[in-house]
């Protein structure tokens, strides 16, 4: 086997760098084949807010770095202080931890699952995961069902949407007297709007570049739908803003905010960033009235939660180590399967010629007793002859390792 995995994560690298590294959806595919073709490997590479992680199928390790570096102009050297790298069981390992939720920003976060589905399902699109990778993420998402399902890794986990409600509490109080508004209809804005439909804040609105899209999230969750260009002149009307795009640039300046407060005279704003790369000026974080976080800062609040799953973790750390063995025993199975094949065909080979001399034999009137111990000695011989010939070689030579690999198949004892 020769399986690796390099990246980085929200563990290895600031959120700074990690939105460098973030693959463009559009351009996910191109960079499959691309790497597939430089370095003829299998490849699926996975990019989330908080990681970014390529599997492959090859021993140019350095090579494939280098050109991760390049791909999204940085230095090699700056990208190697901040990136790990994992091989075989180890890289099996890693993939587990991932998709279980052990690995992540929040323990127990249930979208690396489907995150990692993804990524697997456009590799395989692309024509870049083979046989290899298929096996090993088809066995990653057993072993994260197994996880989920057997231990409380994600009981009462402590998710974004929970740790945003209670920073808005603590800010507002009642949530009832606020207004929200959620730039971006994806997947995790979807998550944090039905959470905060359920607490029944005063007015949600959803604000995307496909009013379509916007419509169907705001049916889900009781909201209005707004343009995403709409929210320059509205945006000063809402409490609690959280932004989460697959925009390249922030869509939410420093302009913008200074002219919302004058607007709301002052009155608080609680401004959340979940995107990566981000979609709200940093600088924004220095401006008075503004309370500001990023997805980081939502990780370091949910901490607590973690202290309180030791257990959990510990059941779940358990459950990889023996799924990681069982794919190391299958894939050992495979390695040696052609060797018992080559070896049951010779000793069959053995068996059938010294039967059908016997048979001959007693067709020819030989006694039966004769023939049967004759038959016996010959197969006997047969196959002691080769370790036989093992041993006389490893004697000569004073090299015990073949006595002792005979002993030991052979169950002998001095």
């Amino acid at each position: 086997m020769n399986l690796n995995v390099i990246g980085l994560n929200h563990k290895t690298a600031p959120l700074e760098l990690r939105e460098k590294f973030v693959f463009q959806t559009d351009l996910l595919t191109e960079a499959l084949i691309e790497i597939k073709k430089t370095f003829s490997t299998e490849v699926v590479i996975l990019s989330t807010c908080n990681r970014t992680e390529i599997y492959f199928t090859s021993n140019k390790v350095s090579r494939i770095i280098k050109w991760l570096a390049n791909y999204h102009q940085i230095s090699t050297a700056n990208l190697k202080k901040h990136l790990y790298h994992f091989n075989n069981l180890n890289a099996v390992s890693h993939a587990y931890a991932v998709a279980s939720g052990i690995d992540s920003m929040i323990l127990g976060e249930t979208q690396i699952l489907g995150q990692i589905k993804q990524a697997s399902k456009l590799a395989e699109y692309a024509g870049t995961q083979g046989k290899i990778l298929s096996n090993l993420f088809q066995k990653t998402f057993e072993t994260a069902k197994k996880v989920r399902t057997k231990t409380h890794i994600g009981a009462s986990s402590t998710t974004i949407a929970s740790c945003i409600f209670r920073l808005a509490k603590k800010i507002f109080g009642n949530i009832d007297n606020t207004n929200i508004l959620f730039v971006g209809a994806g997947e995790m804005n979807e998550l944090c709007a039905k959470y905060f439909s359920d607490q029944s804040p005063q007015k949600i609105a959803i604000a995307n570049r496909s009013i379509e899209k916007a419509k169907k999230l705001a049916i889900k969750t009781n909201a209005e739908a707004i343009l995403i260009g709409d929210i320059n002149h509205k945006i000063y009307q809402y409490d609690i803003v959280i932004s989460c795009t697959g925009s390249q640039l922030p869509i939410i300046g420093l302009g913008l905010i200074e002219k919302s407060i004058k607007l709301r005279k002052h009155k608080p704003m609680l401004l959340i960033d979940l995107a990566v790369p981000r979609d709200i000026e940093a600088e924004i974080s220095e401006l008075d009235d503004i309370f500001f976080y990023t997805l980081d800062n939502l990780a370091e609040m949910a901490q607590d939660g973690i202290k309180n799953r030791k257990e959990a973790v510990k059941d779940a750390e358990n459950i990889i180590a023996k799924y990681v063995n069982e794919y190391n025993d299958k894939l050992n199975q495979k390695i040696i399967s052609p060797s018992i094949k080559l070896l049951t065909e010779q000793f069959e080979d053995f068996r059938t010629k010294e039967l059908l001399k016997a048979q001959k034999e007693l067709k020819l009137g030989k006694p039966i007793d004769d023939v049967l111990n004759k038959f016996s000695k010959n197969l006997s011989k047969k196959f002691l002859h080769l370790p036989t010939k093992a041993l006389n070689e490893s004697a000569a030579e004073s090299n015990h390792e073949a006595m002792d690999l005979i002993k030991n198949i052979y169950k002998l004892k001095d």
